[in-house]
């Protein structure tokens, strides 16, 4: 009797022993499967950490400055308006002119048309727009500029005709003496049959001012045909003239070198009619030329802003 409980008092005790390292196992197996799990969630944290930096980054981004080829510019503000055509007009359209003769006209609006379809080629970021010489461009939302202001675009022409506008700018451009007011980049041969390019002409009807500025080097030629060039001009109203308060001071600049400055018309432009439009204007021929990242700032633009805008462009370009 002893004996046999003495036994069974065995078999009970090995049997709580067995119970304690099952349980033991089945304690160790749960602790590595949870330290699997954890590494496993700290893995999938150290992968999502670049991910989620990279969205930082992007998110830290200043949108206050000029991005050039995915380069920040961090010397050059962001432009007040801006065109790229890269494959698309974006916030422009194209614009065709009724009643030409001899490819003039007597004076008519360019009207937006959907029976022309903008052309497209390789430009210096992307795509560039095209005219073959049977449509303008319209950019769109273009406001009044202050007194002070930069207009720079990449410019490449097959052909060039005197007073056609590469880019015109202005209100009230049927009104010729009375209120028109615009400004325009264009090409002018002189009387001795020499060809100046780029002129930059202000026509101001309310003050009666008609200015230009035209490049001051010997070889007045400074754009070539089929060759992309970086046209700049700065109008500063803090330099008035001492004699007609109406007038300031420009500065023209073709791949970030000025080539020349004078007075300049300061313009009276009514926020209701503005236009502004590309190798297109009211009168005169149209021509084949190429356009690309055309930017407006309100304000001006020192010459090593302008460089670095340039340099950024043809370091890869």
């Amino acid at each position: 009797m002893g004996l046999a409980v003495f036994g069974l008092a065995v078999v009970a005790a090995f049997g709580y022993l067995a119970f304690l390292g099952i349980t033991q196992q089945n304690s160790e197996a749960d602790a590595a499967g949870r330290q699997q799990e954890a590494g496993a969630e700290d893995a999938a944290a150290s992968i999502a950490l670049p991910e989620l930096a990279l969205m930082q980054e992007e998110a830290e981004v200043d949108s206050s400055k000029e991005i050039v080829k995915d380069v920040l510019l961090s010397s050059v503000p962001k432009a007040d308006f801006s065109y790229s055509f890269n494959g698309k007009l974006g916030d422009a359209a194209v614009v065709t002119r009724a009643g030409d003769i001899n490819h003039f006209n007597e004076g008519t609006y360019p009207e937006q048309t959907t029976d022309v379809l903008p052309l497209f080629t390789e430009g210096m970021e992307g795509d560039a727009i095209y005219l073959d010489g049977s449509y303008g461009v319209e950019l769109l939302g273009v406001n009044a500029l202050s007194d002070s202001y930069t207009i720079a675009f990449w410019f490449r022409a097959d052909e060039l005709c005197d007073w056609s506008p590469f880019l015109l700018i202005g209100s009230h451009l049927l009104d010729v003496g009375e209120s028109q007011s615009f400004l325009s980049f264009n090409k002018k041969t002189t009387e001795e049959g020499t060809q100046v390019v780029p002129v930059f002409n202000t026509i101001d009807a309310p003050t009666g001012n008609s200015c230009e500025v035209r490049p001051s080097m010997e070889d007045k030629r400074c754009i070539s045909l089929n060759v992309w060039s970086y046209i700049t001009v700065c109008v500063d109203a803090s330099q008035r003239s001492e004699e007609d308060p109406d007038k300031v001071m420009g500065y023209l600049y073709v791949n970030s070198e000025m080539i020349g400055s004078g007075q300049v018309s300061r313009l009276h432009l009514e926020q209701g009619d503005m236009k502004a439009y590309l190798g297109i204007n009211c009168f005169d021929e149209l021509f084949r030329a190429s356009y690309d990242e055309i930017h407006i700032w309100n304000q001006v633009l020192n010459e090593s802003q302008i460089s670095s805008m340039y340099g950024a462009y043809i370091q890869t370009g």
